[in-house]
């Protein structure tokens, strides 16, 4: 059996296998290469999962979302420099293909973490994998002194909701505080998700839950001075992959405001 402690890490499996069977579907939203290489090599009960329609859609939508960011980030800044947080397994830099080249990529998660991503998907040669907490300030040092003059692109996929508020927010002032002229993607979902994650189509199936639910885009600029609102994609309505649920799970899901509103996908950035 996989051995992974730590209860968020665990998590890590869920979108790795939402990858893998969203790859298999007619027409994929996103075909993911890494997924279906080592779903095979985990010993995990991944069958748990199978009936997650909803998750294997969203998934693939939001790592395709990041990856086109992220894509864009690059041509965009030729000097910049790529952190993914709480990497877990995800092929990000696999999935963008040459763009990700012109740039160097920082795959940061837990020891346990890294240690299984160093065994399974070794770092090309722009990517270097940091064991360390993403709410440790030694690596935000380190990389603002190695890189001074370089804007960096922060994305946090699927990670954020499985902490507390005042933890996420301490995470978004240091980013803030030591990398002007940069950027941050990330999810979030909405308090009223946060509080039903138990009903979660996947991490029910687990032993975490959903600790930070956000209602307000914006809210997240009241927190620092420098943070600022990019773009704001709401998860079951600004894409039309959607339509794959089937006609009565889309209405209900565009119908029910909390439904609606119930995850979002957030650029900000961070000014000088």
């Amino acid at each position: 059996m996989l051995n992974i402690n730590n209860t968020v890490s665990e998590t890590l499996l869920i979108p790795l296998y939402m990858k893998y069977l969203a790859a298999q579907q007619p027409a994929p939203i996103l075909y993911d290469e890494t997924a279906i290489r080592l779903i095979p090599q985990l010993d995990y009960d991944f069958t748990k999962f199978d009936q997650a329609k909803g998750s294997i859609i969203g998934t693939a939508i939001r790592a395709r979302y990041f990856d086109q960011c992220t894509a864009d980030f690059i041509c965009r800044h030729p000097n910049g420099v790529v952190v993914i947080l709480g990497c877990g397994l995800d092929g990000r830099c696999q999935r963008i293909g040459d763009v990700a080249q012109h740039a160097p990529f920082y795959q940061l998660d837990l020891p346990e973490v890294i240690a299984l991503r160093e065994h399974l998907l070794p770092p090309q040669s722009n990517e270097t994998l940091l064991a360390a907490s993403a709410f440790d300030t030694a690596w935000m040092d380190e990389l603002r002194c190695q890189y001074p003059q370089s804007p960096f692109l922060f994305v946090i996929e699927g990670v954020l909701m499985y902490f507390p508020e005042a933890t996420v927010r301490q995470l978004m002032v240091d980013l803030a505080q030591r990398f002007p002229k940069s950027e941050i993607l990330f999810d979030v979902c909405s308090n009223w998700a946060a509080r039903h994650s138990d009903r979660h189509d996947t991490v029910k199936h687990t032993r975490a839950r959903f600790l930070f639910g956000c209602d307000d885009d914006r809210e997240i600029e009241t927190w620092a001075p420098n943070l600022h609102l990019v773009s704001a994609k709401y998860m079951l309505t600004d894409f039309p992959e959607w339509k794959r649920i089937g006609r009565l799970g889309l209405w209900l899901m565009r119908l029910l405001p909390f439904l609606r509103h119930s995850f979002r996908l957030l650029h900000y950035r961070i000014s000088a």
